[in-house]
């Protein structure tokens, strides 16, 4: 092509504007990654003035701001440049249908609901400059005719002007405007699906690339009815938006739904149309972008948020969220359902016996015989560790204990094999019904856990039916027991500390750094692990207790250890939303600090996000009185999304625990590598030092290495051993 070099093409260079300065740094962060020059505005006078001072390819828009807002400022720039000279992406804080539409009928190419998902905003982002790049292809192929068109021999001299000039720019101003059937080779060409159409609905022209990529030629689908092209379930979506186009001519219409090809093949596209006055009548012209890879990495994104990884059953966020539906309908409408919750029985041997991947191998054998063994129409959810539940619909009384009675037979006579061993399991399940008198979902599910455990308690492998009359006995048999081995643990001093290493990147100071981890004796001494003691603590307003036994021993124990705490870099140590909440522990803290034996910025304190943005007030006012004596904090199980960095800035930690989810997979997993990266990425911007968790092979700790993460933690570094065992060390 003439005029045109070869080469690495400039960065594409974006305007982001948001008044969210956390928002405003991720976008930049995130996209630069990806290759993007990225400018950033705090507000809509800053945009326009950056507008004024250089060009950008792309503008992403805040639509609500205060001063001038999105919707002035994206007014002002279609003014100044047409949609297909400046894209603009819209960032709306909600999916308020009116937002949308306005800004779509002010200008806006395309939106994004925040916080938003980056591989979908990248993808987005990507398909607008690209048909930016295909109008100015287009005007340069037009530059081309100009000049074959003033070089033609049958024209007069005197013409070739003119003439060239005349009918680029009417094309030009067609392709702008879309306001006239383009019958040329350059709508044939372009790499968009083009049609227009009668207010019928009929096909009247359909350009050579759309009919070649759903696999029909031209001539095959002039006078076909468009309403033929659509998956047949969505023609009345596509019919109700075409039918409005013609309603109302100049207005433009947009709206994602399924084409079918010529063969078959179903592909998602997103439709424009905008109706134009021709004579008497009125014309639609109605191009189509192929956004089947956008939104089937949508799908997927939904999928995971909303499914467990390990199992692909749906997660507790979507259990709940059907049975909160089923128990409305329960209440409104006087239906019957039924809960079940199982757990299966002695998993835990299994797990320490074999090791995690065996357990997590038999884990998705049982998911897969419970799928086998359910209706369709029933809802299966993996809701915990070992723990599956599922959501009888319109089935109650004695069918519903016979479908919960074939489940159980069915784990029991199962044959389940991992690395060549061979395991007979059993199943602890906890029924509930759901009727006119459920109070609420949380109550169901409570209530199914509370029958599952009365169900473990009575010997294991059968059913407990949680019936309305026997609330005193679930209660006796759930919570009051719980609370009662709890308090009996910590009355006869039943918990042990335990400690993890943290090691740095970098070679570190040769100081020792670890987390402080809590574990429970049973009453036959046997060892239980946090996750099945902790929520019931949590559950049952025990949790502060159990930090105040934590706090005090590990105190006690630095104290009568002075080498231990001269040669220690750190020592972490975990609190409660409960602790966080209550003045309490706070003084107590104080209290042991004021002593002066443990130097105070030795210990490192660590909440959850949760824990923080539950009470952000009071999270950020107890981080402020430790800070003030020397201590220092880390934000745990952090993740990902603007949600979760608008909180950051707010919160004055030390380091961020990058959440052991993301680095779990995060070698085979390229969205999780990304995460990880994103995470350490704006901890550093914000001058706090980050931890990855979960590290359990030497091909993630290199990884996080090339990352920059500055320490790791998980059973790659070192396993959790007895705090005693340091006395050996």
């Amino acid at each position: 092509m003439r005029g045109r070099t070869l080469g690495k093409q400039p960065a594409a260079s974006v305007l982001a504007v948001d008044d969210n300065a956390t928002i405003r740094k991720a976008i930049s962060m995130r996209l630069g990654a990806k290759g993007f020059a990225v400018v950033t505005a705090a507000g809509g006078a800053e945009a326009l003035e950056r507008l004024g001072q250089q060009r950008f390819d792309l503008v992403i828009l805040d639509l609500w701001m205060p001063g001038i807002g999105g919707d002035e400022v994206l007014r002002q720039v279609r003014q100044r440049y047409s949609a297909t000279q400046l894209p603009v992406i819209m960032l709306a804080a909600s999916n308020d249908k009116a937002d949308i539409n306005r800004s779509l009928e002010l200008g806006a190419n395309d939106y994004i609901i925040k916080p938003g998902d980056l591989p979908i905003l990248i993808a987005r982002i990507r398909t607008q400059l690209a048909l930016k790049d295909t109008v100015a292809r287009l005007r340069e192929h037009s530059a081309l005719m100009r000049d074959m068109l003033a070089c033609a021999p049958d024209t007069p001299p005197a013409a070739r002007g003119a003439a060239a000039s005349a009918a680029t720019e009417a094309l030009l101003a067609r392709v702008e405007r879309g306001s006239s059937v383009p019958f040329d080779v350059l709508h044939d060409n372009t790499p968009m699906t083009c049609f227009t159409l009668t207010e019928d609905g009929l096909v009247v022209y359909a350009n050579r690339f759309g009919a070649r990529f759903l696999g029909f030629g031209k001539a095959e689908l002039i006078d076909r009815p468009m309403l033929d092209l659509y998956v047949r379930e969505d023609s009345a979506l596509a019919q109700e938006n075409l039918g409005a186009a013609v309603d109302s001519p100049g207005r433009v219409y947009r709206w994602d739904i399924r084409h079918i090809k010529k063969d078959g093949e179903v592909v998602w596209m997103r439709n424009t149309a905008r109706a134009v006055r021709h004579g008497s009548g009125v014309l639609v012209l109605l191009t189509c972008e192929d956004i089947d890879d956008t939104y089937k990495l949508s799908e997927l994104l939904t999928f995971q948020a909303q499914h467990d990884d390990l199992t692909r059953l749906a997660n507790r966020k979507s259990l709940e969220v059907r049975l909160a539906q089923v128990v409305d309908s329960a209440r409104s409408e006087h239906t019957e359902h039924a809960l079940a919750v199982l757990d299966i029985d002695q998993f835990k041997l299994i797990n320490d016996t074999c090791g995690h991947d065996a357990g997590d191998e038999l884990l998705r054998q049982i998911a897969t015989l419970l799928k086998a063994s359910v209706r369709k129409r029933d809802t299966l959810a993996r809701i915990g560790g070992d723990k599956f539940a599922i959501l009888i619909e319109d089935c109650h009384g004695a069918p519903a204990g016979e479908a919960v009675e074939q489940v159980r037979r069915a784990i029991e006579n199962g044959r389940f094999e991992v690395q060549g061993q061979p395991f007979r399991i059993s199943a602890s399940i906890g029924v509930v019904p759901i009727n006119l008198l459920s109070e609420s979902a949380t109550t169901v599910l409570s209530m199914a856990d509370t029958a599952c455990y009365a169900a473990k308690d009575s010997g294991r492998n059968r059913i407990h039916t949680f019936e309305p009359d026997s609330v005193p006995l679930a209660m006796r048999h759930g919570e009051m027991r719980w609370a009662t081995r709890l308090n009996r643990a910590l009355h006869e001093d039943r918990f042990e500390l335990f400690c993890q290493p943290i090691a740095p990147l970098d070679g570190g100071d040769g100081r020792t750094h670890y987390e402080i981890l809590v574990r429970m004796r049973g009453e036959d001494g046997e060892l239980i692990l946090p996750g099945e003691f902790l929520p019931a603590a949590e559950r049952y307003g025990l949790a502060d207790k159990l930090d105040r036994w934590v706090i005090g021993t590990l105190f006690d124990w630095l104290e009568a250890r002075p080498h231990e705490t001269a040669g220690m870099g750190m020592c972490s140590v975990n609190l409660s939303g409960q602790s966080i909440g209550k003045d309490g522990i706070l003084e107590l803290i104080l209290e042991r600090l004021a002593s002066a034996l443990v130097p105070p910025e030795r210990i490192c304190f660590e909440i959850t996000e949760t824990t923080a943005v539950a009470d952000l007030v009071q999270a950020t006012r107890f981080i402020h009185r430790l800070k003030d004596r020397g201590c220092r904090f880390a934000l745990d199980d952090f993740g990902s999304g603007f949600s979760s960095l608008s909180y950051l800035k707010q919160l004055p930690v030390d380091f961020l625990k990058i959440d052991g989810a993301f680095v779990r997979d995060m070698v085979s997993d390229s969205i999780d590598r990304a995460m990880v990266r994103s995470i350490n990425d704006i901890g550093h911007v914000m001058g706090k030092r980050t931890i990855a968790e979960f590290v359990e092979n030497g091909a993630t700790l290199d990884l996080l290495r090339n990352i920059g993460v500055d320490f790791v933690q998980g059973y790659h570094v070192g396993h959790p051993l007895p705090l005693a065992t340091r006395d050996r060390d």
